[in-house]
């Protein structure tokens, strides 16, 4: 960074959704900090003040009111250091797209208990205020739903974005240090554009002279997102050489249907590109770049970014792991208190799990378990349960629903109407056990003992609907949701392995000695190998294609034809493949069958409970399914045949 710039404070602070009194509480202690280091300016996250991902509470006039007035207790507190933060802003001359009063998503500017105001722009605003210029309008982003984009400011005044970048103008020491501000998205411009050039608004800030650039982001966290910023990031400084900081929030918020984690991965970038410090993920911290070798310091009171100013990058089940932790604690807060969790231990490793979490989460004295077993469990997983509760140091109960099971079956064998008498099918017999389980017992002991219960299902299961709705369908969360099988697996290792040291979850669940099973007939009994119908490994491999990179069957089938199957689909094991499919039926019938309990499952998960996100697509309000008939496109149909005939 250049000789004689400021020292800059980035605060990677933990924003709770829809408290803003919280929030500003919290954004005072970082800017006194801030101050006390010497810093002249300290940035603050993409709507630190009311929370980013609220819904449609962006459309209840007081609340929107009361967001912005916080806004006053930040600048007054701008004494003698300049502030930048993320906070709505009304627009009151002018309308919305909703008919409401226009609402922008902007970054704010205050400086010595004032709003810093820029003369020459094309068009009012409100004092402080830049607006975000680029929307997001995929995944869980509603941006346009609510408020109005610089780039849409810009299209309806016949101007240009870069005719409103003009830099903030800062007192510093040697004279007005002229600062430019994006927001989250504006870093994202590849595929933005002004009059068929891309929408690159660092370089404009660049070409206005701006002496250094700050984004303001409330970016949730997916596995090498922040590895691809970087590298957008440095294509853009590449042109545009003015130093950048990314200040990110942490904590998670959620949408309804999801919990979105966000990490901070808060940093700072050299005018060539490179880094000069990160703050540790998932937590508080201040970071302060100063010097003429932009040297970056972590001032917060947890994590260590060692030596060099920058924290140590996660691998992919590490930074799981603690995504995880950040979607359960979210709950506490939604709730207001600190919540007591109840868990349905069935002996099997996704309740190990999801059991495990929940202690490392919230301690062992707010964690219960009950084990509810038939005549089916056998016991070697009823021991499983018992000895996972005992390592945990977590209240066990074992409450055998037998007699339920017994009672309930039998009514339902028994009834029948006039014109039709149905089946009591084994699948029905299947159903009558979960039900009890979970609308039943664990809906029951909550209830009574004033716990919230969690869901237990993972991703694979979930996608081709392996779960009983109003049974093992239910909860106030679905921690593990968001992970295939084979991501839990390697889950529980990792807590073995890493996070206790010793054997926690039972070995035979994580070696293959038990296989996975839902315990429900004696068609799944685990001391004689039988277990569910699903081939995870190839199935999980098969669903992140349909699911997160949007193929679809015909694709998969053309892989197949092509014998680029496992290369495509990121599964190499070709002697199972082999043995799953000894010739192209048998392989076009399963494809069938997997697409169609994708589909035909869509209403078991609009009725599932919220899912923290882990992964690119996440079933909810990332992934928003319609209820569709079948259908295939006419080439399926081609391909298929071609396939199957030898051609």
């Amino acid at each position: 960074m250049p000789d004689g710039l400021p020292a800059v404070a980035l605060a990677q602070m933990e924003v709770r959704a829809g408290r803003p009194d919280l929030n500003v509480g919290s954004m005072l202690g970082f800017i006194e900090r801030a101050r006390a280091v010497g810093a002249a300016i300290v940035a603050f996250p993409e709507m630190c003040v009311p929370g980013y991902i609220l819904g449609d509470t962006w459309e209840i006039d007081a609340l929107v009111e009361d967001f912005e007035g916080w806004s006053d207790a930040i600048r007054e507190a701008s004494r003698g250091i300049a502030v930048v933060f993320g906070n709505v802003a009304l627009d009151r001359a002018a309308i919305g797209e909703d008919g409401r009063v226009r609402k922008l998503n902007a970054a704010w500017v205050c400086h010595d208990g004032r709003f810093v105001e820029r003369t020459g722009l094309p068009a009012p605003l409100p004092h402080g205020v830049h607006p975000k210029t680029l929307h997001p309008n995929y995944r869980f982003f509603d941006d346009d739903r609510h408020f109005y984009s610089l780039r849409k400011i810009a299209g309806e005044t016949g101007t240009r974005v870069s005719d409103w970048t003009i830099p903030y103008e800062i007192p510093a020491r040697r004279g007005a240090l002229r600062l430019g501000v994006q927001l989250c998205e504006d870093v994202w411009h590849q595929d933005y554009r002004d009059r068929h050039e891309t929408l690159d608004t660092l370089r404009a800030w660049h070409r206005a002279g701006a002496d250094l650039v700050v984004n303001l982001s409330a970016s949730p966290w997916t596995w090498q997102k922040n590895d691809k910023r970087h590298r957008v990031v440095r294509e853009a400084m590449a042109r545009s050489p003015v130093p950048f900081f990314y200040v990110n929030q942490v904590g998670a918020q959620n949408n309804g249907k999801n919990v979105l984690v966000f990490d901070g991965d808060t940093c700072g970038y050299r005018t060539g590109g490179s880094l000069a410090g990160r703050a540790p993920p998932w937590r508080e911290a201040m970071l302060v770049f100063g010097g003429s070798d932009g040297s970056a310091e972590n001032t917060g009171n947890t994590g260590n970014i060692g030596s060099t100013g920058i924290a140590p990058e996660q691998t992919e089940i590490e930074a799981i792991h603690d995504a995880i932790l950040t979607g359960l604690r979210h709950l506490d807060h939604v709730r207001g208190c600190g919540n007591r969790y109840l868990i349905g231990v069935s002996g099997g490793i996704d309740s190990g799990v999801v059991a495990c979490m929940l202690r490392i989460a919230f301690g062992p004295e707010r964690v219960f378990a009950v084990n509810m077993p038939t005549r089916f469990n056998a016991g070697v997983t009823r021991e499983n349960a018992r000895s996972l509760c005992e390592a945990l140091g977590i209240d066990y109960l074992s409450c055998p629903i037998e007699d339920l099971y017994r009672a309930l079956s039998a009514r339902i064998r028994a009834a029948g109407f006039e014109h039709e008498p149905g089946t009591y099918t084994r699948l029905v017999d299947e159903n009558v056990q979960a039900r009890i389980r979970g609308s039943d017992m664990l809906a029951g002991l909550a209830a009574k003992c004033g716990l919230v219960f969690t869901n237990n299902g993972n991703k694979t299961e979930v996608a081709l609907g392996y779960a009983t709705l109003y049974g093992d369908v239910n909860g106030a969360v679905a921690p593990i949701a968001d992970l295939y099988k084979t991501q839990v697996f390697a889950l529980a290792r990792h807590l073995n392995d890493t996070v206790f040291g010793r054997e926690v979850i039972p070995r035979n669940l994580i070696d293959g000695g038990t296989v996975p099973s839902a315990e429900l007939s004696e068609a799944q009994d685990v001391t004689r190998g039988l277990g569910d119908p699903i081939r995870y490994g190839y199935h999980d491999a098969l669903l992140r294609q349909l699911v997160e990179y949007r193929r679809h069957p015909l694709d998969l089938l053309e892989w197949y034809r092509a014998g680029a199957l496992p290369e495509r689909i990121g599964w190499g094991d070709e002697d199972r493949l082999r043995a799953y499919f000894p010739d192209a039926r048998a392989f076009v019938e399963d494809l069938e069958w997997v697409a169609g309990q994708l589909r035909a499952s869509c209403f078991k998960r609009i009725q599932a409970p919220p899912i923290i996100v882990l992964s690119k697509r996440a079933f909810g309000f990332d992934l928003r399914e319609s209820q569709l008939p079948a259908y295939a496109p006419r080439a399926w149909e081609r391909a298929k045949r071609a396939l199957l005939s030898g051609g």
